[in-house]
């Protein structure tokens, strides 16, 4: 699983454990939703795809019921002061934004090096091209394409002639 879908997904799941006490029937319904928005994080190839998917999948409904459920039949954690509540939100807000920043930097220099290196088949092609302009092997290479098109016609030919002859 790409690192950054990692992230995303330990962070919603640490936003529940961070902010509530939850009893062992609640985290058993956490442990069960998330193996499902695991598999769905292996599926995806990075951060932002997975962050796609993640809204259109009923899983996203699925988890908002869940912290629905935790943040009212669960005791919140008690929190020393405002300066460590507003820190935890911080720090949350932090790990998310910067995982999604993250695998959205990732994504764009993987299609940035897709688009500047050329294909295995473009530099086949170019090779190809530069050999046919050389004399005596460019010949070469149009009798062998001859040689394998009559070759295949044969083939085609032959297997029309064994049927009527059938």
């Amino acid at each position: 699983m790409d690192k950054f879908v990692k992230q995303s997904i330990d962070a919603r799941k640490n936003a529940m454990a961070a902010s509530y006490n939850l009893d062992a029937n609640a985290k058993k319904k956490v442990d069960t939703l998330f193996v499902d928005i695991e598999e769905l994080g292996e599926k995806c190839k990075d951060a932002a795809e997975f962050e796609a998917e993640f809204q259109k999948s009923p899983l996203n409904q699925k988890y908002l019921d869940l912290f629905t459920e935790i943040a009212t039949t669960s005791q919140p954690k008690a929190v020393a002061s405002a300066a460590d509540t507003k820190k935890v939100k911080s720090d949350l807000k932090k790990q998310v934004a910067g995982g999604m920043v993250a695998g959205a930097a990732e994504s764009a220099l993987n299609q940035a090096v897709h688009t500047v290196v050329p294909t295995r088949a473009a530099v086949h092609q170019k090779a190809y091209d530069e050999a046919r302009d050389i004399p005596v092997v460019g010949e070469a290479i149009d009798v062998a394409q001859k040689a394998s098109y009559l070759a295949h016609l044969g083939k085609v030919f032959g297997k029309k002639k064994k049927k009527e002859e059938e």
